[in-house]
């Protein structure tokens, strides 16, 4: 039965509890809940609306902001497997020597918009209160929102995309580990990232950053491990800090697409 497997997975996989296992399961007419707004969450989401129906919870206005991930892709041609060349234009593609500089805030926005297209239930302003296992599902319970969405939601399979957040009082998800798959990836430091002209770029002062990101917009990215080393005299148009991946590498539309394509391979 599928609730059976699904239960399996839920317990092997909690961090409680040092057990492997590989289960391969082909389901239909799947309830999915993936809490957090992240890219990654609107790839898996389009992945199991095939099977069932997927709900997205953020607490945030918008999926995606504020901005957090450089604006970074290594090969350009895989935005045409989710996006229009109208909307590829809005990305301000730029080639780069770490890679093709893009707007990552539209990035974010075609996504759930397609997300959406494809019958995707996203509900921003919403945050998961608590959940419990029921015979033969979970049952998720969140808040209201001003769209007088449902507040409860039965749910085969809890997948969790979001990371905590470091900002004192910011509220956040509360989450069962034992009933949710966190999607996991590398270890987290730091980051800071800053917009300027691309016209101001290079300054004689500036450190070398990490990476570095012009787009066709006329600005760039500049992005560096830790906190901010180095302020322009005319200041950023733009700054933006968080927690990311401490590989260069990892740090692309295009890898984040392989870990999502490894994660379901890892539970189907």
């Amino acid at each position: 039965m599928l609730m059976k497997q699904i239960v399996l997975i839920v317990v092997f996989v909690s961090p409680h509890v040092l057990f492997s296992l590989s289960i391969s399961f082909q389901v239909i007419n799947m309830n999915v809940c993936i809490i957090g707004g992240t890219l990654e969450a609107l790839l898996l989401a389009m992945h199991y609306q095939e099977k069932g129906t997927v709900s997205i919870f953020e607490i945030d206005a918008e999926l995606g902001l504020p901005i957090s991930h450089p604006g970074r892709v290594l090969n350009p041609s895989i935005f045409n497997e989710y996006f229009s060349p109208q909307q590829i234009e809005f990305l301000k593609l730029s080639s780069n020597p770490d890679g093709w500089g893009c707007r990552w805030e539209w990035v974010m926005k075609h996504m759930t918009s397609v997300a959406a297209s494809k019958g995707v239930n996203i509900y921003p302003r919403t945050r998961v209160l608590s959940m419990e296992q029921l015979h033969d599902c979970i049952r998720v319970i969140t808040t209201n929102n001003e769209r007088h969405q449902p507040t409860q939601f039965d749910a085969d399979l809890i997948i969790s995309t979001h990371e905590e957040s470091t900002k004192p009082g910011r509220l956040q998800h509360v989450l069962d580990e034992s009933l949710t798959i966190p999607f996991k990836e590398q270890e987290h430091i730091p980051w800071f990232g800053g917009t300027l002209l691309t016209l101001h770029h290079p300054y004689p002062s500036m450190p070398k950053p990490a990476l570095t990101l012009s787009r066709s917009d006329g600005q760039t990215e500049v992005w560096w491990k830790g906190e901010c080393p180095w302020i322009p005299p005319a200041g950023y148009l733009e700054t933006c800090s968080g927690t990311l991946s401490s590989l260069v590498d990892d740090l692309s539309f295009d890898a984040i697409v392989q870990r999502v394509s490894d994660f379901i391979h890892s539970l189907e």
